[in-house]
């Protein structure tokens, strides 16, 4: 069984120059005057205080500021490295930079096997046999890159169709067909044509570090809904989902609650606390070699 890495923002974090996305959002909205302002902040989903703010900000093209602000002084750090030396033929990231391309200090290729501006079922990029698939979009193409509700939304509705009518791509094996036709049979190949990330999050071992799995990603919650149902009806040939938290606090109530709901839908929980984020995070590597 293939196993995937998945890679969230906390690298970034860890890093000096590294924010978060609400820290961006909070640079685009203005300082806050009072504590009750920012407690009302706080409590905005992610995606619609994008909306909110692409609705009544000055500045014509948000994600060309975010993409402006996140290429400012961020340059890889040993974890990014360290993952990189790791033996994962593809590598899923959450991330529109390029840290984990240039931890390697060598030169990636874009490749992909459809045409895509808005959304990144195919975005990837290629070093020998080696890919990082950027899977909520890129610097490089400012459009793809996924911020708000309306993009969100629309991605659950393109993965949807790639898995239930099919996407025309260059890739022949499938032919165009829908994705889950390949499950049909419950003696089904599974391996052969992988064209999407889709395909990769579904069938293998996916490793998820430094991702929080907010609620707001409703097209990864849905994935994970549905490796749930295709492992309970194809154990041998789709791979677990494994969850490393990677703190230095202990579980909140907010932690339980959402661990609770990803163990219920299959996925392993593994906790990595630590004095530091960054030695939680080179606990999880080691753990990973």
């Amino acid at each position: 069984m293939e196993r995937i890495l998945f890679v969230g923002n906390g690298f970034n974090q860890v890093s000096d120059g590294g924010a978060n996305w609400n820290a961006l959002l909070n640079k685009l909205a203005g300082v806050t005057k009072t504590q009750h302002e920012e407690d009302v902040r706080k409590a905005k989903p992610f995606t619609l205080w994008f909306e909110e703010l692409a609705n009544t900000s000055r500045k014509r093209n948000l994600k060309k500021f975010v993409a402006d602000s996140l290429a400012e002084g961020l340059s890889p750090n040993e974890h990014h490295s360290d993952v990189m030396a790791l033996d994962f033929r593809h590598i899923f990231t959450t991330n529109y930079d390029y840290t984990l391309e240039l931890a390697t200090g060598r030169e990636w290729k874009l490749n992909l096997s459809a045409p895509e501006a808005y959304y990144s079922l195919f975005r990837r990029h290629t070093l020998d046999d080696q890919h990082i698939w950027h899977i909520h979009g890129e610097l490089n193409n400012v459009n793809s890159i996924m911020l708000g509700h309306e993009q969100y939304s629309g991605y659950i509705h393109k993965i949807r169709n790639y898995l239930t009518t099919g996407v025309p791509t260059e890739i022949k094996t499938r032919d165009g067909k829908p994705y889950l036709s390949k499950f049909a049979k419950k003696d089904a190949a599974m391996k052969g044509d992988v064209e999407t990330w889709v395909d990769l999050f579904l069938e293998s071992e996916v490793h998820i570090i430094g991702f929080g799995f907010d609620y707001t990603e409703n097209h990864l919650w849905n994935l994970i809904t549905e490796k749930k149902r295709l492992r309970k009806e194809h154990r041998k040939s789709t791979g677990q989902a494994v969850f490393h938290r990677c703190s230095k606090e202990e579980q909140s109530t907010a932690d339980e609650a959402r661990f609770s709901i990803l163990e219920a839908l299959g996925v392993k929980v593994v906790d990595h606390t630590a004095t530091s984020y960054s030695e939680a995070y080179g606990n999880c590597i080691k753990s990973l070699r």
